[in-house]
């Protein structure tokens, strides 16, 4: 019934909600390439840093300098490491930048990283969803919110559907 970017909670005494997110397995993804780029960085650091110091007058150049001594000292292996680990690190920062909505029968919350903007539907006139952003309207016609939800459309669109939100009416076809 739901796809793996959508999660159903009901916690006890409270009402369910729907979780619309990136799918576990993108954002495994997302953090392996990363990796593998920072991987892949470290290996070649030490060619590119002797390359670059050879040429001169670039700046960065007592960084790339110690970087230099590094890899001579204690083996170019440290390098990637340190690559490997600058990738996961990357891909934890892209992970918290991204958006999820929250869908309840009372409200939508719009969720990116600790940051949390919650839209009452007593606010919400219609919702759209507007070249793959969630665009939530009040009464005048006026955007709340415009946010692209790392999800997929057709969760969102199931999500609200199941809470009966107002959505504009081409947005049922699917």
């Amino acid at each position: 019934m739901f796809h793996s970017g959508m999660s159903e909670k009901r916690a006890a005494g409270a009402a369910d909600e729907v979780l619309v997110e990136m799918k576990n397995a993108h954002q495994l993804i997302l953090v392996a390439v990363t990796t593998v780029i920072g991987l892949v960085l470290g290996f070649f650091a030490p060619r590119v840093i002797g390359w670059a110091l050879g040429i001169g007058g670039l700046p960065f150049e007592k960084p790339m300098q110690l970087l230099q001594r590094i890899s001579e000292s204690w083996g170019s292996w440290v390098l990637i490491i340190v690559g490997g680990v600058i990738g996961v690190i990357g891909g934890l920062i892209l992970l918290s930048g991204l958006i999820s909505a929250k869908i309840t029968a009372r409200d939508i919350t719009i969720i990116k990283g600790s940051t949390k903007k919650r839209f009452a539907r007593s606010q919400v006139a219609l919702v759209l969803i507007d070249e793959g952003h969630l665009v939530l309207r009040d009464s005048a016609d006026a955007d709340l919110v415009r946010e692209k939800i790392e999800g997929s459309n057709e969760d969102l669109v199931t999500a609200l559907r199941r809470y009966d939100w107002p959505i504009e009416s081409d947005q049922l076809e699917g």
